[in-house]
């Protein structure tokens, strides 16, 4: 009998993780650096559990939880619903620029992006025209932002064929805003990419940054250049330069080589060689 009762138990307790379907993801990779004749080695990586369910009336619930290599947590873990309404996302999640931007970073470890911060929420509206995505998001001061800063932000996503178009805001409490703009288009292996992203203080100052990339496949072999400018009042801050060859060699491991170098900066040259495992 007791036996019997603690099995009755145990599958109590095991049903829910049983009603929900559960993924790990990750990756990882390592990398030799050389910076101006100082040697480094990096290592980065994470993993991602993800269970995903359907309530009674027909709502779709998932959770994700990102967790670093070194145990610590890599950011990015939510609570997701999705139904006719569109798609809540809760928890350390993209604000509305984030989720639309980075169009120009195809890069591991030397490639910059765009600086957008995290949110509380993230609201996706269902689709309204074929090819249109539309986001709001809302951010705290006390969220996972970093630096953390409270506002309401709204971005748009439209899609035709090959070539999309990118564009979003972001208006803090405290009187700073961001814009961001982009354009992307690819065509027989080739894919070209633009994006400025213009922060401005509560004094009414820009800070924009431009960047471009470039990239071309074929078979297993990707060859990429990546160009980015930041400047504000007429004077360049940073003017980074940034080429790869990645080799797929199957598996979702990938040999990789990069070489970044700021003409606002003597120092800054760097080149890294490394392998990265998506699993």
């Amino acid at each position: 009998m007791k036996k019997i009762i603690a099995s009755a138990v145990a599958v109590a307790f095991a049903a829910p993780v049983w009603a929900a379907d559960i993924t790990i993801s990750g990756d990882q990779e390592f990398s030799l650096q050389d910076s101006n004749g100082a040697s480094t080695s990096a290592l980065d990586g994470d993993f991602n559990i993800k269970a995903s369910t359907e309530t009674a009336n027909g709502l779709s619930v998932s959770a994700d939880i990102n967790v670093a290599e070194d145990a610590a947590r890599d950011g990015s873990s939510s609570l997701t619903i999705s139904g006719p309404f569109g798609k809540i996302d809760a928890g350390d999640t993209s604000s509305a620029l984030d989720a639309v931007d980075d169009v120009t970073d195809w890069g591991y470890v030397l490639t910059n992006g765009t600086p957008n911060i995290d949110a509380a929420l993230l609201y996706t509206l269902p689709t309204l025209v074929e090819g249109l995505t539309l986001n709001y998001s809302m951010s705290s001061e006390t969220n996972y932002a970093t630096p953390a800063s409270e506002g309401d932000g709204f971005s748009a996503k439209y899609s035709a064929g090959d070539l999309s178009v990118r564009y979003g805001i972001q208006d803090n409490k405290d009187d700073t805003e961001q814009q961001y703009v982009a354009l992307t288009y690819s065509l027989a292996g080739i894919g070209l990419a633009a994006e400025q992203y213009t922060t401005t203080t509560a004094a009414g100052v820009d800070t924009d940054t431009d960047s471009m990339s470039l990239t071309y496949s074929t078979g297993d072999i990707t060859i990429a250049i990546e160009t980015q400018e930041t400047s504000s009042a007429g004077a360049t801050s940073a003017d980074i330069t940034t080429m790869g060859i990645h080799y797929g060699m199957g598996g979702g491991v990938t040999a990789f080589v990069e070489n970044t170098d700021d003409e606002q900066d003597a120092t800054a040259e760097t080149t890294a060689i490394g392998v990265a495992f998506k699993f």
